[in-house]
């Protein structure tokens, strides 16, 4: 018989007491000896971080985890904001079948015999990562790792102003961390970019370095006025619904990665964004609300089970700071409609502050893994 996923989420006044309700919660039900478990908490409990993680790993027994701070923390069903409060899931996959590896800082990190002896060992083609986005220069290993063991990661940028801790069978700090899974963990993943097209796929012509001046050889900002159904008012251009989105190359479901508008100069007519922009990009107009949100995020849903090959076993949700109750409107209404589309089953995950699908980083968005 295969062992099942168990899952607990809890708040309470401080972590003693988070910690012992989602010790109470698991211990419900006779665990796993042999598994991975993965812990969230909120970035009031980063500081207790150490003391939590103790605590579980003497009650429950269980020697191997991986986690981080959000702003938020997530279960079935359910997240929490501004509370103390932490989300935990086991796994019962066997420690000879993954390798968990402690913060990469540079690409340098990577030229590790133990990193290349555990690729070498595991093949793996799936991977969760944690990094700390008070060390960029360590993010720009993500892509290199990815392509070291040909490993599709996913997880997220840990989130929260009193610190991002990370754990790797240890609290550590600095740098990417995570577990890479053997070949033969089945999972299934689908990304919400929680935005909705406005109008077709452009070329920039004439830009450089976040800023836009031309596409498809006109002026950028009369483009971009032209898709906003005539409401290209000032107040519109500032209202934070409207962004860019950069079309990733070689996507052929027209995957793209969402940036930030930063402002618009109707002098010159120019654009600016977030992100660095070169002569013969491909970008599109997106606006991000609430019902663009919701009716994405059902959509990938729907995709992701039109993909499983039976029952999902378990979850991990990484979802962007700026989703949440700022796009759902209530604290849990993102994690509700989760459960109505795929069900009730073991579920943790964050809100952090960027995502990572494949090899690249993303914003707003909500990628979810389903363990098969």
């Amino acid at each position: 018989m295969t062992a099942e996923f168990q899952a607990a989420h809890a708040s309470g006044e401080n972590w003693a007491a988070v910690a012992s309700e989602l010790a109470d919660q698991l211990q419900k039900q006779p665990l796993s000896e042999r598994a991975l478990a993965f812990l969230y908490v909120t970035e009031s409990l980063a500081g207790d971080l150490g003391s939590i993680l103790t605590f579980l790993r003497s009650r429950l027994s269980l020697e191997h985890w991986v986690g981080t701070v959000g702003i938020g923390v997530c279960g079935s069903g359910r997240a929490y904001f501004g509370v103390p409060a932490a989300s935990v899931m086991i796994a019962p996959i066997d420690p000879d079948d993954f390798h968990i590896f402690e913060p990469l800082k540079t690409d340098a990190d990577l030229d590790n015999p133990q990193l290349q002896a555990a690729i070498d060992r595991l093949q793996p083609i799936f991977g969760l990562v944690h990094g700390d986005p008070g060390a960029p220069e360590s993010l720009a290993t993500l892509s290199e790792l990815a392509r070291l063991g040909s490993t599709y990661l996913v997880g997220g940028i840990a989130s929260g102003e009193r610190g991002a801790p990370q754990i790797a069978d240890k609290v550590v700090k600095g740098g990417l961390s995570g577990v890479l899974f053997a070949g033969k963990t089945a999972v299934q993943v689908g990304i919400s970019q929680a935005c909705t097209p406005i109008g077709p796929v452009h070329r920039v012509t004439e830009g450089r370095e976040g800023i836009i001046s031309t596409i498809d050889d006109q002026p950028a900002l009369d483009i971009f006025r032209a898709e906003l159904d005539g409401d290209g008012s000032e107040h519109s251009l500032a209202s934070g619904r409207y962004h860019v989105a950069l079309m990733v190359p070689g996507s052929d479901t027209g995957d793209f990665v969402v940036r930030n508008l930063m402002g618009v100069d109707p002098h010159n007519n120019l654009i600016a964004m977030s992100n660095d922009v070169q002569v013969g990009d491909t970008i599109r107009f997106v606006r991000r609300d609430g019902l663009a949100a919701e009716q994405d995020l059902r959509r990938m849903l729907a995709d992701v089970q039109n993909r499983l090959p039976g029952k999902p076993r378990g979850a991990l949700y990484c979802s962007c700071v700026a989703r949440g109750p700022h796009l759902f409107g209530t604290e849990s209404r993102e994690m509700m409609i989760i459960r109505e589309e795929i069900g009730d089953l073991p579920l943790t995950g964050f809100y952090g502050s960027g995502e990572v699908c494949n090899d690249r980083f993303y914003g707003y968005t909500g990628v979810l893994t389903l363990f098969v």
